[in-house]
C-alpha cells in the first residue's frame, strides 16, 4: 500500500472524508478521478500533491470541531507525508 492510499485511507476511516473524489479534490487540489486513476497505477504522491495535502491537514486542523482521533490521524498523516517528502524529494519544509 502506497502512503497515497495509506492517508485516502486514515482521513476516510476517521470520517474526514466521504470518498476518494472528496479526497482528491478537497485535499490534494487535482480532479475528481486523480486518486483512482493513482491507485489503479500503484503511484505514489506528486510533489506537488503532496505539498498541498500537508497544507490541507494543516488547514482541516485550525479550522474544523475535532475528535481527538480525528487530530490524530491529521497529524500522522503529516507527519508521514512530511518524512516522504523529504526522504524522496529532499523537500526540507512545507509552507
Amino acid at each position: 500500500m502506497t502512503l497515497l492510499e495509506q492517508t485516502y485511507t486514515q482521513l476516510y476511516y476517521t470520517a474526514l472524508v466521504d470518498c476518494a473524489e472528496q479526497f482528491s479534490t478537497d485535499y490534494l487540489g487535482k480532479s475528481k478521478s486523480w486518486y483512482a486513476v493513482q491507485r489503479h497505477k500503484g503511484r505514489e504522491f506528486s510533489v506537488g500533491a503532496a505539498i498541498q495535502c500537508v497544507r490541507s491537514l494543516r488547514s482541516v486542523q485550525r479550522t474544523k470541531a475535532l475528535a481527538e482521533i480525528q487530530r490524530a490521524a491529521l497529524r500522522a498523516s503529516e507527519a508521514q507525508i512530511l518524512v516522504h517528502l523529504g526522504q524522496q524529494h529532499c523537500v526540507a519544509d512545507v509552507r
